[in-house]
């Protein structure tokens, strides 16, 4: 049975976070998001560690919209280039005067 929970520890706090994929991608989230703490801490003055996780949680919202803009551009790329094949193939199925399914042989 799989685990619905993943112990862990992330910036030194302790964790019972749901499992994300399996208890490893758990972990190697959890490991993202202690060393995106551990970066911004190291370019603080002050210490908050509240402002850090939401600063972290920021910036991973910010990586998931950039991420989710760029799929959506290569969607609409593909969907253009295969508007393109499909209106190439109807132009050599107008031009041959072809009709109903073909026999390959």
């Amino acid at each position: 049975m799989t685990p619905t929970r993943h112990r862990t520890t992330v910036a030194g706090v302790t964790l019972n976070l749901p499992v994300y994929g399996s208890p490893e991608e758990t972990e190697r989230l959890a490991t993202l998001v202690t060393e995106r703490i551990k970066h911004i801490e190291s370019d603080s003055t002050r210490i908050d560690t509240q402002a850090y996780a939401l600063t972290a949680a920021v910036h991973f919202a910010a990586e998931a919209t950039r991420a989710r803009k760029q799929h959506e551009e290569e969607l609409a790329e593909a969907a253009t280039a295969l508007t393109a094949i499909l209106d190439r193939i109807n132009d050599i199925v107008r031009r041959f005067a072809i009709t109903g399914p073909t026999n390959p042989r």
